[in-house]
């Protein structure tokens, strides 16, 4: 982490004005949490509070709300984008290269400049890594794997062969990607037949996957995630689906195999989204949400999720009455 910015830095970097160009902050915090060395920012009515009584040295706000701020301001349009774009300035890693004694690293690996490599991690057969990659401790990266520069690996994470990782991705402890898809093919005498998954895992640039997501690798073709995709904790992806540039799926999500999701959805967290289906661009799913159907027209939004903490008697009285309610409209 940098020792610190002035404050006429930091505004030329936001594409903002300052109130006061010559003010040093060493550290990023709320405005509650705040030193007289901290910056912070205000973007909702309900912190004014925080607002009036911070210590921080300098806050970032919108241009409507510098009349409540009595000390030095750093004015943007979104101080909440302001803020994110702070974090990567404030917290950007400072590498250099170190490979620990107990990694394992194959001799015809292709290794960029300036990378870690932390204890017990494994680096397989044909690997190519670019410049500036952090891997942590413990991780596992799998044979002819390609994992683009300034791109973070975080501890115990599991990339099986053959995945293809772009630039600048994240991607948090405990993932898996590249594990084998679910895929059975029933036999006569009813048992089950494991279908070999052959495809890869293809993840473009700017994507962050979150702890413990798996995205399993695609069983002829491959499994895409796209530029600019976010993905949180605990998210399933199956096999050979697709995911569109920018669109983000929140935690405990499940998306079925063969899935194509469009560019810029919003997918809400514990949402269920069956497989062999298309989603088209710009489409919000809210929590809890299931899609068993093609949604063909971009920017609709669907909600189906029934009222929380609904008792198993008052779940079978409402879906007597639905069951009803459909008969009459046959």
């Amino acid at each position: 982490m940098p020792d610190g910015f002035k404050s006429d830095y930091i505004a030329n970097y936001l594409g903002g004005e300052s109130t006061d160009n010559d003010i040093y902050v060493d550290n990023l915090s709320s405005l509650s949490g705040s030193t007289k060395k901290s910056i912070s920012f205000y973007n909702d009515p309900k912190f004014k509070d925080d607002l009036l009584s911070t210590k921080a040295r300098i806050v970032i706000l919108k241009k409507n709300d510098v009349d409540l701020r009595k000390g030095a301001s750093i004015i943007v349009d979104d101080p909440y984008l302001a803020f994110a774009k702070l974090s990567n300035l404030f917290y950007q890693s400072h590498k250099s290269t170190l490979i620990h004694e107990n990694a394992s690293i194959f001799t015809n690996a292709k290794l960029g400049v300036n990378l870690y490599v932390g204890a017990f991690a494994v680096i397989g057969s044909k690997v190519s890594v670019g410049d500036n990659v952090y891997i942590g401790a413990n991780s596992v990266i799998g044979d002819n794997v390609k994992i683009g520069k300034d791109s973070i690996i975080h501890p115990n994470v599991t990339i099986e062969s053959n995945v293809e990782i772009g630039n600048c991705c994240e991607i948090l402890a405990g993932a898996r990607i590249g594990t084998s898809g679910f895929g059975f093919a029933r036999e006569i005498e009813g048992n089950w037949l494991k279908i070999p998954q052959v495809g890869k895992v293809i993840i473009g640039n700017n994507v962050d996957i979150g702890a413990n997501t798996t995205i399993d690798r695609g069983a002829l073709d491959n499994t895409i995630i796209h530029d600019g995709v976010k993905i949180d904790n605990l998210v399933q992806i199956g096999h050979n689906c697709e995911i569109g540039e920018n669109t983000i799926i929140a935690g405990c999500a499940g998306i079925a195999g063969s899935t194509k999701i469009g560019k810029n959805c919003m997918i809400g967290g514990a949402a269920m989204i069956k497989g062999h289906i298309t989603i088209a661009d710009d489409t919000i799913i809210s929590g809890g949400t299931g899609i068993g159907k093609n949604v063909e027209n971009p920017g609709k939004r669907f909600t189906n999720v029934f009222p929380y903490n609904l008792e198993h008697k008052d779940w079978l009285r409402i879906s007597k009455n639905l069951k009803k309610m459909g008969k009459k409209n046959d």
